[in-house]
């Protein structure tokens, strides 16, 4: 059981001490105490003060273009990308190209080892040098060979030779041809293949297949390349003079688009800044990620300044009517849409302030709209300021 009996006396205070009201110290810091707090609940607390009330947004009805579009996301890529590739074995001795690096069309990028390959021409070339002096030797004899067969022929016409002569002359004669007809192809064969040796030779040097930016290298210096079963890839070239805007648009507006369409897009960061194409093709394919389904929209883009990069993010719009200056309210100071009328337009309910702050809600008919405005077909004039409802 727990003693309560200490607590009577917890009522009791002590009298002060006479000596501590003597201490000037002490009256200093009541007062201090004492005019603090008058100060909190005059101006800290807002005692005698007005509660702030924070401002509804508000914009003027002007005059912008707007135009109906369809809107989606996309990527630039390039308009063509080569990968370029070995097409011999070595070791990568020389790497002349790097990422971001312009190149023109037959500029050398990379060097392979070609030592082994050097060897192999030069072998075939001293192979082929050996075949066509035989070849010379075999022409001399076959020479030869003729001039007898051609004496036998006279001496046997004359009786003056025996028959095993005369076959021994022919025998010798078709063996000369032979081995004429021999020799020739074989060469053939080596120079066939001291022309294949020679082009791999010359693949050893790797030189820039079109004009374009390095966006990506593969493989660094002195690393071994074998291409015996697929051709390894050095570096990834591009031509960004031109990119390519792959879009991905909602299956529900793919059937508004139609090639030859106009489109404008915009970058992050590009302050404004629009690029202006025409629709070229849609995929046949669609892309289907969980439950939703896009097609990709294909247009080029004119890059000659550079200002877009490769895999840059677009907001792209495309026009299915021509952009126009209208009337404009932004959509999110209107409420109440009603039924769209084709003549009308339609209906819907926006708060417009007046000059001494009173607000009126008021009946205005819209006509196209963007993502951001609505056109003004009636109940609101120019300069009128309209208010964001509560």
């Amino acid at each position: 059981m727990t003693d309560l009996s200490g607590l009577d006396h917890l009522d009791e205070s002590a009298p002060p001490s006479k000596s501590a009201l003597r201490r000037p110290w002490v009256w200093i810091l009541a007062i201090v105490l004492l005019a603090s707090g008058g100060w909190y609940f005059l101006f800290g607390a807002g005692g005698g003060g007005q509660e702030d009330e924070t401002p509804r947004r508000s914009a003027t009805v002007g005059y912008r273009t707007l135009g109906d579009v369809v809107t989606a996301s996309g990527t630039l890529k390039p308009s063509r990308l080569v990968e370029v590739g070995a097409q011999v074995s070595g070791q990568l001795q020389k790497l002349h190209a790097k990422v971001g690096d312009t190149v023109a069309r037959g500029d050398l990028i990379a060097e392979i080892d070609a030592t082994i390959q050097r060897s192999i021409v030069e072998a075939n070339r001293a192979a082929l040098r050996a075949t066509e002096a035989q070849l010379a030797v075999q022409r001399s004899a076959l020479g030869l060979a003729e001039a007898e067969a051609a004496r036998q022929k006279r001496l046997k016409a004359d009786r003056a030779t025996t028959e095993v002569e005369y076959e021994r002359a022919q025998d010798a004669l078709a063996r000369a041809r032979g081995a004429m007809v021999q020799l020739e192809s074989q060469i053939a064969s080596q120079k066939a293949r001291l022309t294949s040796d020679e082009a791999a030779l010359g693949y050893s040097s790797i030189y820039a297949p079109a004009d374009g930016t390095v966006l990506q290298v593969l493989a660094a210096e002195g690393q071994t390349l074998t291409a015996t079963y697929m051709t390894p890839v050095i570096l990834h070239l591009a031509d960004l003079s031109t990119l390519t805007v792959e879009a991905k648009v909602a299956e529900a507006n793919v059937g508004k688009l139609e090639p030859g369409m106009g489109v404008h897009f915009t970058t992050l960061g590009s302050r404004g800044r629009r690029w202006h194409g025409t629709l070229a093709q849609i995929l046949p394919r669609a892309e289907v990620e969980g439950s939703v389904v896009t097609y990709t929209a294909l247009f080029d883009v004119d890059n000659a300044d550079g200002a877009l990069r490769a895999d840059m993010t677009a907001q792209v719009f495309f026009e299915l009517s021509a952009p126009r200056e209208v009337l404009a309210v932004p959509l999110e100071m209107l409420t109440d849409f009603g039924e769209r009328d084709p003549e009308t337009g339609t209906p819907a309910r926006v708060r417009v302030q007046y000059g001494d702050g009173t607000v009126e809600v008021r009946e205005i008919a819209i006509g196209e709209t963007s993502h951001t405005y609505a056109e003004v077909l009636s109940g609101l004039a120019g300069g009128d300021r309209v208010v964001a409802p509560d």
